[in-house]
């Protein structure tokens, strides 16, 4: 195929070095002027699948509208706008324009009267835009429905079918799709001309470059699991997903609490707050994003090295679309799902609709952690070394000399500064093997553990890293004895060993916390009921 110079140049200067095989099937149709439907997920190259063909089939002597794209969301309108701009960097006269709810109205009003060649956009949106007569689809030559069955998930079907009744039925349409239900089958029948069907990977199959891993870990110790998991393994970018708004807002202030460089995005998060969120994750300056399954859709974020599943998702084939996140072209990625009591069941299930296994991995251990920690530290002094200018350095050496210290003593403080102890530090040491016997014995006989009531709980923003703090502060416990942590509603528990008992007691009680009054007891075990 020969491409314009300029295509060229832009898709070289990307890294495309091989086609993807979806863009191998789809480019040469639409080049034909066929109408195509591709059964593909986010993540195998189908932007530049239309993208490429669509700017070589172009006329850029006209201005006004020639292709609309339609997409579910914002945030994947706006990843499908920058990708076309990359592949059309050096047409000099293409203009791309996104439009989407949340965005002023009036500004988009404005750009589309400088008529942009390629509008791309969400459904209700297109729909303003069309009332006010402010997009026009008289003379549009390329239809794009990209993640349409998302879209009639969503409810946008009586749009769509309302925009596609605005156009000249000799448009060309392509429809991408990671499922094919009825009503997908039944819009391409009404308003597509003969399609030809594309499938690369069905929507219950999983790529082989994704390394899929699960975690059995009671549900109150997922977050100290989670990070564990990212900092043994490390990841470039991280994609945490919840099942719900609350829990990604919970766990984001968690793992912040712990230091990691993290932020949220879901469906209650204003627009531009949104977009500023993906930017940063995009460009790497924060590393881990936790969001939910509908405000994650459709990303395409290559840098993604790992996907964390915090919730078993609620639908096998929500799965699929997480873990697409990463593994894209020519890259692995690992995929990590931790799965509380009750939720192996699912995990079967999805292994029955992705026709794959998922391989049960144990929990790293704190020490684990810590070695790795020690040996990145390692590797951060040996590139340091690597500098050739020393002399600030030199200086303070030598003032710490004249102070008297030796060398031992600045090495061994230096470390011990920047080798600063975990909030977290390891409440828990062995956090598997938690579905046999979890429950700790209350009044067994040789019980070695008191499990404590606290009167506080998520009612004050009370975290993990507050209970450590506070128990530490005030009784002689190492951190790593206080276990069991579980923080509800209104209330609190934790576990320490027996010794402890009387001093917590003495120590704890009537002490302020998050600046309200502690009152601890005992936890009593559970009466057991006969039928």
């Amino acid at each position: 195929m020969e491409l314009r110079a300029e295509i060229s140049r832009a898709i070289t200067e990307m890294g495309f070095v091989d086609m993807t095989e979806i863009q191998k099937q789809t480019i040469p149709l639409l080049l034909e002027g066929r109408d195509v439907i591709g059964h593909s997920h986010t993540g195998t190259g189908k932007t530049a699948a239309y993208a490429i063909p669509i700017l070589q089939m172009l006329d850029f002597e006209l201005s006004g509208l020639q292709t609309l794209v339609i997409a579910p969301t914002r945030e994947l309108a706006v990843q499908i706008h920058d990708e076309i701009c990359r592949i059309a960097k050096y047409l000099e006269h293409c203009r791309v324009l996104t439009v989407f709810g949340g965005d002023p109205i009036g500004r988009q009003i404005i750009a589309l009267k400088n008529r942009p060649q390629i509008v791309v956009g969400t459904p209700g949106r297109i729909i303003d835009h069309i009332r006010r007569k402010t997009l026009r689809l008289d003379h549009l030559r390329y239809l794009i429905l990209d993640e349409a069955d998302e879209m009639l998930k969503m409810g946008f079907q009586e749009d769509i079918e309302s925009i596609l009744l605005e156009t000249p039925p000799t448009r060309q349409t392509l429809m991408f799709s990671a499922t094919m239900p009825k009503p997908i089958l039944a819009l391409a029948k009404q308003y597509m001309i003969e399609p030809e069907l594309i499938r690369v990977i069905g929507s219950e199959e999983t790529s082989s470059d994704v390394i899929q891993q699960y975690y059995k870990v009671k549900k109150e110790n997922k977050t100290e699991a989670l990070y564990r998991l990212i900092n043994i393994y490390r990841p470039k970018l991280s994609l945490v997903f919840c099942n719900t708004k609350v829990q990604v807002d919970q766990l984001t202030q968690e793992l912040i609490d712990r230091g990691l460089n993290c932020d949220k995005i879901h469906g209650d998060l204003p627009q531009t707050t949104r977009m500023d969120v993906l930017r940063k994750f995009h460009n790497g300056v924060i590393d881990v994003m936790v969001a939910t399954d509908v405000a994650a859709r459709g990303l395409d974020i290559k840098a993604v090295e790992a996907v964390f599943n915090y919730d078993v998702p609620e639908k096998a084939d929500y799965y699929v679309h997480r873990i697409g996140r990463t593994g894209r072209i020519g890259h692995i990625g690992y995929s990590f799902t931790l799965v509380s009591r009750g939720e192996l069941r699912q995990i079967e299930e999805i292994e029955r609709l992705t026709k794959s296994k998922i391989k049960k991995r144990n929990i790293p251990t704190y020490d684990k952690v810590q070695d790795v920690k020690h040996d990145k530290l390692i590797e951060r002094l040996q590139e340091y070394l690597t500098e050739e200018n020393f002399e600030k350095e030199y200086l303070i050496l030598n003032k710490a000399i004249q102070a008297k210290l030796t060398e031992d003593q600045i090495i061994v403080g230096l470390l011990k500064m920047l080798v600063k102890e975990d909030k977290s530090d390891a409440n828990i040491e062995d956090i598997n093997e938690e579905f046999i016997s979890s429950k700790p014995k209350f009044g067994a006989k040789g019980s070695q553990n008191t499990r404590f009531h606290l009167n506080l709980g998520k009612n004050v923003d009370l975290t993990v890293s507050d209970i450590l703090d506070f128990i530490s502060s005030k009784v002689k416990v190492d951190r790593r004895e206080i276990r069991d942590i579980a923080i509800l509603t209104e209330f609190s528990f934790f576990s320490v060993p027996l010794r402890f008992q009387d001093d917590i007691l003495a120590k704890l009680n009537n002490q302020k916390l998050k600046g309200r009054r502690v009152f601890l007891s005992i936890s009593k075990p559970k009466k057991a009921y006969s039928r």
